[in-house]
């Protein structure tokens, strides 16, 4: 007994000091805030309150038919810009006493932390629930030694119909908001005895992202194992295992398909279950238009060329950018995939520049390979004596010597085979190529000719129903 003496003592004046000190009145200010989000198949209502940390926080959804799930709630010790003290002369000297005696008996009270994570304690509490009071210094143990300071809440009220709670489903994640799971029984029991699991499948190119705004299952063993557990696989591989009580945990997949399941032993447990919110990463696959390629392509936006010449009839342009927001496609994903890249009056001259360049640099090209076939000809004849394949033609002393092995090789360098070879390039830079420019010149010849002929016939006046008489100036009209 005496041992435990020195512990109590600090207790009993803190006590003492918070009973029998008069505190500082303290009135607050109310910012709230309230929108619509919009499901799949509904709205949901978006709150977003910040008070002073001596207040009552008041949650209530406005529809009968709708639950709270905390989303944010933090405590802010070094803002209380909306905490109003009330200055009373001798009561503000007795209430920094009693914050100073708490320092000195507990060390430095300065020494706190930015931020305190109250969403477990008020989903402890409220969530699952259609109204909800919480009150920070009775409902979370710590308070009792804050000083008023900010405290911001934000929550949404999820209409029922938008939250899965049957096992053993199938559920579609499509871009958006997503959707809402909740274990059967939550949020006052979870039911156990067989396996409750639910298959997620997004489009191919997305990826799955599960968020559990709430976890409460059987809490793990001394040994430190699980008598229930959820579980979250992908392709056999388990990507989240746990059991107790956790909240915000997310889970992030890397292909479309994840399977959960919630393994319990029991028929019924006295804990709350658990509630997630599941929605897409990232936009679908979209196939190039006909006629087009993918470049630049990032996980926000995407852009599309058309090949060379080509543009899309409906914008006229030879690019064509889309972004993704929210798991959507700025533009329909089928309506791109008909489109398709179509010719446009207008680049007829770009394709016929491009045209002859193409051609001249392939008549460099085959004209520079007959130069490199030729020298390799003449070379491989002046080889000296003793070196290649026709030694002995050209021999040092200036006799040639016609052995069969040489006059072997000379008519094999002179073969027709070779020499048409050679004469390949002087062919397509005589003929071909100057036939092409002609033709080509002719072609341009006559688009310029349609489009003043196009140009002349839309400035023409249309002239209908009357006859024009055309008199030579030389007459002159008659005298009255």
């Amino acid at each position: 007994m005496a041992a435990g003496t020195p512990i109590l003592v600090p207790i009993i004046v803190t006590i003492a000091v918070l009973l029998f000190t008069e505190t500082t009145p303290v009135s607050s200010i109310l910012r709230r805030r309230v929108s619509a989000v919009k499901l799949n198949h509904d709205h949901m209502e978006l709150v977003e309150e910040e008070t002073c940390s001596n207040q009552t926080l008041r949650m209530s959804c406005r529809s009968l038919k709708a639950i709270l799930i905390v989303l944010e709630a933090e405590y802010k010790p070094n803002d209380s810009n909306l905490c109003e003290v009330e200055a009373r002369g001798s009561e503000d000297i007795a209430t920094i006493r009693r914050f100073q005696m708490i320092r000195n008996l507990y060390g430095d009270y300065d020494s706190r932390p930015d931020r305190v994570d109250l969403k477990l304690s008020i989903n402890r509490r409220c969530s699952g629930l259609q109204h909800c009071r919480f009150n920070a210094y009775s409902d979370h143990s710590e308070a009792l030694f804050w000083s008023p300071a900010n405290l911001r809440l934000k929550y949404a009220c999820i209409p029922e119909a938008a939250i899965m709670k049957y096992c053993n489903r199938m559920l579609p994640v499509i871009g958006g908001e997503g959707g809402f799971l909740k274990s059967p029984g939550y949020p006052l029991f979870y039911t156990g005895g067989s396996t409750c699991g639910w298959t997620f499948k997004s489009l191919p190119g997305q990826r799955i992202a599960l968020t559990f705004h709430d976890l409460d299952i059987r809490s793990p063993e001394q040994d430190g194992s699980c008598v229930d557990v959820i579980r979250i696989r992908e392709n056999r591989v388990t990507l989240f295992e746990s059991c107790g009580t956790a909240v915000g945990v997310q889970v992030l997949s890397e292909s479309n398909v994840v399977t959960l399941d919630l393994i319990a032993s029991g028929k019924i447990y006295p804990s709350r279950g658990f509630l997630l919110q599941y929605k897409a990463v990232g936009c679908p696959q979209v196939q190039p238009p006909n006629g087009s390629y993918a470049v630049n392509e990032t996980g926000d936006a995407k852009t599309f060329l058309c090949k060379l010449g080509t543009v899309f009839p409906d914008t006229n342009k030879r690019t064509r950018l889309i972004q993704c927001k929210n798991g959507i496609w700025s533009e329909d994903r089928q309506m791109i995939s008909s489109q398709r890249c179509s010719r446009n009056a207008g680049n007829m001259v770009q394709i016929f520049l491009e045209s002859i360049t193409n051609l001249i640099l392939t008549a460099s090209e085959i004209e520079r390979n007959a130069g490199t076939r030729r020298s390799s000809a003449l070379s491989s004849l002046a080889e000296e004596p003793g070196t290649g394949s026709n030694a002995g033609v050209f021999p040092v002393n200036g006799v040639v010597v016609r052995s069969h092995d040489s006059m072997h090789s000379m008519s094999s360098t002179a073969d027709p085979g070779n020499a048409a070879m050679m004469k390949d390039g002087n062919y397509v830079v005589d003929f071909i190529v100057p036939t092409a420019l002609i033709a080509l010149l002719f072609i341009f010849n006559a688009i310029i000719v349609w489009v003043i002929f196009q140009y002349r016939k839309r400035k023409q006046p249309a002239i209908e129903g009357e006859e024009m008489a055309l008199r030579p100036k030389s007459e002159e009209l008659p005298h009255v």
